[in-house]
């Protein structure tokens, strides 16, 4: 236990040793492989208090975090995987500014890795092939691998410019042999299997703040918090209102109303400022006509609509993930 800044830290190892102690408590045969685990877990860091920066530099850290125990003629079939993950999430939230980084051995400092030098010369291949044949923007980081094994990092560029890590792929030839892990294989001969760590987000809080930042806070519709708000032009159309809201929300559309106690104009200047995509303007001739006047916080004011047509064209949106 050691105080820093007035708190107690203690010692706590990262969650590889857990999995590795899992695939220990049972035999494994070829068959089994590839094993797949993955926790949404927190680790800590002590980060000094001047280098603290809102949900990009934190001391408690949310991983999305998998182990994946492989064969070495399963590592390209498994990091594809990942690779495809990563870029239908990176695609869906509208990212496109990211670089990888293909981090290989310094071969002229091989004593400083650990492992086959057959499986790192297949591996390290295996990952250049990977990333040129999806023509993603790319760098190699010649002495930029670990100990242990060669690795992708993912690098996005914020707003402002700034470099940041999110996404990580890890091939392990370490942790195996120091677990004592192993499978028989085909010829009943005990062997090591490889470990592949990987995260799609990494930090979460990280990315939280970087995706704030990307969007200035202006989400697309299926990400914003609320997605749409009703505003009753006055304090006689609050039910109908109401009504509105429970039909969207039925619908599973995240929907508020903005109670008629200060003036439509001020109702409506606040909602944008929130950048809420949708601001339903509601009346006298909207309530007669079961429609709505939808003001969207990018194309401003569009024309009135059925309750059931700004529902319909607001999953659309949802459903399409719309940026």
């Amino acid at each position: 236990m050691e105080l820093k800044d007035e708190a107690n830290y203690y010692l706590k190892p990262m969650n590889c040793p857990h999995f590795m102690m899992l695939y220990k408590t049972e035999p494994h045969s070829y068959r089994d492989l590839p094993l797949r685990w993955t926790c949404t877990t927190t680790n800590y860091r002590y980060e000094k208090s001047g280098e603290l920066s809102g949900l990009t530099r934190v001391r408690s850290i949310t991983q999305d975090d998998c182990h994946v125990f492989a064969r070495p003629d399963q590592i390209e079939e498994e990091i594809n995987v990942m690779l495809d993950m990563i870029g239908i999430a990176y695609k869906d939230f509208g990212f496109d500014n990211f670089r990888v980084r293909i981090s290989v051995r310094d071969e002229k400092h091989a004593d400083k890795y650990i492992g086959d030098a057959a499986i790192w010369d297949r591996s390290e291949t295996i990952l250049k092939k990977l990333i040129e044949k999806r023509n993603w923007q790319s760098e190699i980081g010649e002495g930029e691998a670990a100990f242990y094994g060669p690795k992708l990092d993912f690098i996005f560029k914020d707003v402002l410019g700034r470099d940041w890590q999110l996404s990580t792929i890890q091939l392990d030839m370490n942790l195996p042999k120091r677990f004592a892990l192993e499978y028989v294989d085909e010829h009943a001969a005990r062997v090591e299997p490889i470990v592949i760590h990987r995260a799609i987000l990494g930090s979460t809080e990280r990315f939280m703040g970087i995706l704030i930042e990307h969007f200035a806070g202006a989400f697309p519709v299926w990400l914003a918090p609320i997605q749409a708000t009703v505003l009753p032009v006055g304090e006689k159309f609050s039910d109908y209102a109401a009504k509105v809201r429970d039909e969207l929300r039925a619908a599973g559309i995240r929907t508020e109303v903005s109670a008629a106690n200060e003036s439509l104009g001020k109702r409506i200047r606040a909602a944008e400022m929130m950048k809420i995509p949708y601001i339903l303007v509601v009346g006298e001739k909207e309530a007669a006509a079961g429609t709505v006047s939808p003001r969207h916080f990018k194309r401003g004011e569009e024309a009135a609509v059925l309750i059931s047509e700004i529902k319909e064209k607001v999953l659309e949106e949802i459903e399409k993930k719309s940026i």
